[in-house]
């Protein structure tokens, strides 16, 4: 990476499947609790698109988050979101 961080195999493939995501691409899941996108959309409410996944920028990557895991990163890190309408529309400040 430019900024000399060394990233394992498993996060860089995460980041870069995320790359995808925001490209257009199915989720695979959460990186975090590794719930696999079938078993997200299985939990949610009728429809697919209910399944609710943040990529979010953590320890210098996108990583890929299911709710449980990404809103209480979220709620952490106001001083990456605040000011931005997903800030607004997701933070309790």
């Amino acid at each position: 990476m430019v900024s000399g961080q060394i990233v394992c195999e498993y996060c860089l493939s995460w980041h870069m499947h995320a790359l995808d995501v925001l490209g257009g691409s199915t989720p695979a899941g959460c990186q975090v609790c590794e719930k696999s996108w079938e078993t997200m959309r299985a939990e949610s409410p009728e429809t697919e698109l209910a399944v609710r996944v943040l990529v979010v920028q953590k320890d210098g990557i996108y990583q890929m988050l299911c709710q449980s895991c990404g809103g209480p990163y979220v709620e952490k890190r106001p001083d990456l979101y605040r000011g931005t309408e997903f800030g607004r529309n997701t933070l309790k400040l």
